[in-house]
């Protein structure tokens, strides 16, 4: 995989988070696959980070790496972060919304 490390970056108020390939091939897993390449359901997901508020990026990012890439309960997840439950459906149902608003990367412009 020839991914420019930019493809994975996420800007957080003045700071960049990197999501890390195996991080993001993990969350994949436990979401079920959902481009048609490997490199573009990467590429996706760090695109529907990005288009999180800024203030729930981070937070959205470590819970879903425990949720779905380590297929931890919600309860779990949230509770390992000191996230409130219902918070955490909140943010994954704003996570959930933003994949389905990403356009395939085959047909996007370059970032």
């Amino acid at each position: 995989m020839n991914l420019d490390a930019d493809a994975f970056s996420v800007p957080l108020n003045g700071y960049e988070m990197y999501l890390r390939p195996s991080e993001l091939t993990s969350v994949i897993t436990g979401l079920g696959e959902f481009d048609t390449s490997p490199e573009g359901d990467l590429i996706t997901l760090a695109e529907a980070v990005r288009r999180l508020p800024p203030s729930d990026r981070a937070p959205l990012w470590e819970l879903a790496t425990r949720r779905y890439g380590r297929r931890k309960p919600l309860e779990q997840a949230a509770g390992e972060i000191g996230m409130d439950v219902i918070h955490a459906r909140r943010v994954l149902e704003s996570f959930s919304r933003a994949l389905a608003e990403v356009p395939p990367p085959e047909t996007s412009p370059s970032r």
